[in-house]
C-alpha cells in the first residue's frame, strides 16, 4: 500500500501510530536531545517524524511493504533512520501535530514493524518554497531500537 500525503502540522513533527497508542509524546522521553537529533521519537505504540522546515509542511510518500525494504545504497537521501513500533489494534495512523488531525488510517495486521524514515532536500528547509520530503516505508520485523542509517549535518 502506497500513500502520498501533503498536510501542515506544527512544532516540526508528525505521528505515524497505532490507533489505541498508549505512548506520551508529551513526556520527557519523547522528544530527547537523542531524538531531536536522530530526527525521530519513540514512545510506546507511536512514533514522531521531525521535519525540517518552519512553515510545517509535510510532503510525504508513505508505503507499507510485504518485506524488508530494498534500498541499501542512502546516497541520494540527506538522513535515514528507522525504527520499531508495535501495532495492537489493526489500525495504522498518520497524525499531524499538535491536533492529532487523521491524515491516513489503514487497516494493518498486528505485530513488530520497522519504520524507516528518509529525508530529502533538508537544505531547503528554511527557503521560500521548502521541498523538503520524506519517504517512509514500513514492514514487519522484529523490534528494533531507532538506529540512524545516514546523519545530515546542516551545512
Amino acid at each position: 500500500m502506497k500513500f502520498e500525503l501533503k498536510f501542515i502540522t506544527d512544532y516540526g513533527q508528525f505521528y505515524i501510530a497505532d490507533k489505541n497508542a498508549k505512548g506520551n509524546t508529551g513526556s520527557e522521553k519523547f522528544w530527547t536531545d537523542e531524538a531531536f537529533t536522530d530526527r525521530l521519537a519513540i514512545e510506546d505504540g507511536i512514533i514522531g517524524v521531525g521535519i525540517a522546515n518552519d512553515e510545517g509542511i509535510v510532503n510525504c510518500e508513505f508505503e507499507i511493504l510485504d518485506s524488508e525494504s530494498l534500498i541499501k545504497d542512502f546516497a541520494e537521501f540527506d538522513h535515514v533512520v528507522e525504527a520499531s513500533i508495535n501495532i495492537h489494534s489493526g489500525i495504522l495512523q498518520v497524525l499531524d501535530c499538535p491536533n492529532s488531525e487523521i491524515e491516513i488510517e489503514v487497516e494493518i495486521e498486528n505485530g513488530a514493524y520497522i519504520i524507516r524514515v528518509y529525508s530529502l532536500n533538508l537544505e531547503t528547509a528554511f527557503d521560500e518554497n521548502p521541498s523538503d520530503y520524506y519517504k517512509i516505508e514500513m514492514w514487519k520485523e522484529i523490534n528494533s531500537k531507532r538506529n540512524v542509517l545516514q546523519r545530515y549535518t546542516e551545512k
